[in-house]
């Protein structure tokens, strides 16, 4: 197989001269311009010989000074740059089907990543005008940019800031613009009386008085839409932007001399003197644009392949900030912000499948297991290409299995792409009283309510909001892409429902039917007397490790 691909980027090189300069300047290059993903990788294996996961770091641009984050991100243990690439080289050899070396326009006909249209393939002249060139390495590049997206896309939704005032609104019961202590003793009823689909968890959107509207019958196309690495965040950049020290000193620089100060970046001296070569305690924008070298303030490890609750470990951090660590979730106290940093196990295949499901199932309204035309005529988008791309036996039918193939081949690349979003969520009432991260508020975290209030008032008679620190949310996931509906961008206005991996005896999973970790008495099935034996700690909730321990018992 590498001699098939070593073949077809040979070919695909045309400058003027023979095929033996031509291979011989490839040869050259390749020794003097390593890859991209070779130079990542290098970087990561030299600043940690034990990871071999790719290193990118990120900053938070706070009004107060930039937040340094580094993450080592991986796959298995794989860099997402090694995957590309083993991506690239499957899907060579899978279109290189009459084995030539090179990747013809009419191998890539049937292929989702290059087929736009069937509809017109019988037409002479425009077949003549399409261009007979077979595929260049940048053009197949670029295919899978298209439909996958970068190798980490920065995202950014800053409408919870505002939505969050509704929970403190639900807090506030009497309206003047504190919590009291009084309020604080009231918070749980309050709270709980938000469960509107009585799953004894409230989520964000029920805390809001009106519920988030989701147009029906809409058939979305992620082709025609722009790619998802053109969505970047304001706040949060990546660390290797070419135009980032430039806007480091634009947002910083307070007394407008074209350089940062360790006062006007919120650093200590010791992070100054990484990148202060001339040692004059300013930074020059040539100076800030080796920033990833400096020293990060958090330092994070996450395996995008790892749903068992510990993908994302702290690798280092600095002493001056408060930090606290859980499954999948970090939290970060400094000054006056709050960061957490939580991981969500994501599938892309199966997110895009179960999505392609319940649009085929949508549009196939006589029930007869295909989709035909006048099945689609309402959904524009779908008639215009994805039918006849699906429908690869020219049969004016497209049954369930064809659309679940083509939506596999399509979503593929995905795996080897992270989501990185920025939330910036306010006040952080909502962060506050979920404790795991998970999205919903649980019973158990319910029952806390009064006691983190208080701890969050202190010595203070009520909570002022404006006294509060501006509270952050970064949350990093596997890439994903759908044809059916934007799983693939933050659009949705409140959190999505983090939902931890199962856990425990596979009987306590089955009765735990919120998936919150605990089981209540609604949820056992079995006898009262049972249940209160399992519960050792009498607190009316049967918890993982109780159940647990009952099978170690029984066993």
């Amino acid at each position: 197989m590498k001699l098939r691909v070593a073949a077809w980027k040979q070919s695909a090189w045309s400058p003027s001269g023979t095929r033996i300069q031509r291979v011989v300047l490839t040869l050259l290059l390749a020794a003097l311009l390593p890859s991209a993903a070779a130079r990542a990788q290098t970087d990561a294996k030299n600043d940690d010989p034990n990871s071999g996961l790719g290193r990118h770091d990120m900053l938070l641009l706070l009004p107060n000074g930039p937040l340094h984050v580094r993450v080592y991100v991986g796959n298995a243990g794989k860099s997402l740059e090694g995957l590309r690439q083993e991506y690239l080289d499957r899907l060579v050899t899978t279109l290189d089907t009459d084995m030539d070396g090179q990747v013809s326009r009419e191998e890539t006909a049937n292929h989702p990543l290059f087929n736009t249209t069937r509809r017109f393939q019988g037409n002479k002249f425009l077949s003549s005008l399409r261009n007979k060139r077979p595929f260049s390495q940048k053009e197949l590049e670029l295919a899978v940019d298209r439909a996958a997206g970068q190798l980490v896309t920065y995202r950014q939704n800053n409408s919870l800031a505002e939505q969050d005032l509704s929970v403190f609104n639900v807090l506030d019961e009497n309206q003047t613009g504190l919590i009291e202590r009084a309020e604080m003793r009231l918070a749980a009823s309050r709270i709980a009386q938000r469960d509107s689909d009585f799953d004894q968890c409230v989520t964000f959107d029920e805390f809001l008085s009106e519920a988030p509207e989701v147009m029906a019958g809409v058939v979305v196309n992620t082709i025609d839409q722009e790619p998802p690495g053109s969505v970047h965040a304001e706040l949060l950049r990546d660390a290797a932007e070419p135009i980032l020290p430039a806007r480091l000193v634009r947002r910083y620089d307070r007394d407008r001399d074209a350089h940062l100060t360790a006062q006007e970046l919120g650093w200590s001296d010791q992070q100054m003197q990484t990148l202060d070569r001339d040692a004059n305690g300013r930074l020059s924008v040539q100076e800030l644009s080796g920033i990833a070298a400096a020293r990060p303030d958090l330092t994070l490890r996450v395996d995008l392949s790892d749903n068992s609750g510990n993908a994302l470990q702290v690798v280092d951090h600095h002493s001056d900030a408060n930090l606290t660590a859980q499954q999948d979730l970090v939290r970060l106290g400094r000054d006056a912000m709050t960061l957490s940093v939580a991981y969500r196990y994501r599938d892309p295949l199966a997110e895009a499948k179960s999505n392609a499901s319940a649009a085929f199932n949508a549009i196939d309204i006589d029930a007869n297991g295909y989709l035909d035309r006048d099945e689609i005529v309402e959904h524009q988008r779908f008639e215009r290409y994805l039918f006849d791309a699906m429908d690869k036996d020219g049969d004016d039918r497209v049954f369930a299995n064809e659309m679940m193939d083509y939506v596999g081949e399509y979503t593929e690349p995905a795996s080897t792409t992270c989501q990185v979003t920025l939330l910036d969520t306010g006040n952080g009432f909502f962060q506050m009283l979920d404790r795991n991260a998970d999205g919903r508020i649980s019973i158990r975290e319910l029952r806390g309510c009064e006691q983190v209030l208080q701890e969050t008032a202190g010595d203070q008679p009520e909570i002022n909001p404006s006294a509060m620190a501006t509270s952050y949310r970064i949350e990093i996931k596997r890439g994903g892409v759908s044809l059916f509906g934007r799983v693939d961008r933050p659009t949705a206005d409140t959190p999505t429902a983090l939902i931890a991996p199962p856990s425990g005896p596979m009987w306590f999973q089955r009765m735990d039917r919120n998936g919150d970790g605990d089981l209540t008495w609604d949820e056992f099935l079995g006898p009262r007397e049972i249940f209160h034996q399992l519960d050792l700690d009498q607190d009316d909730l049967i918890d993982r490790t109780e159940a647990s321990n009952a099978d170690k018992l029984a066993g």
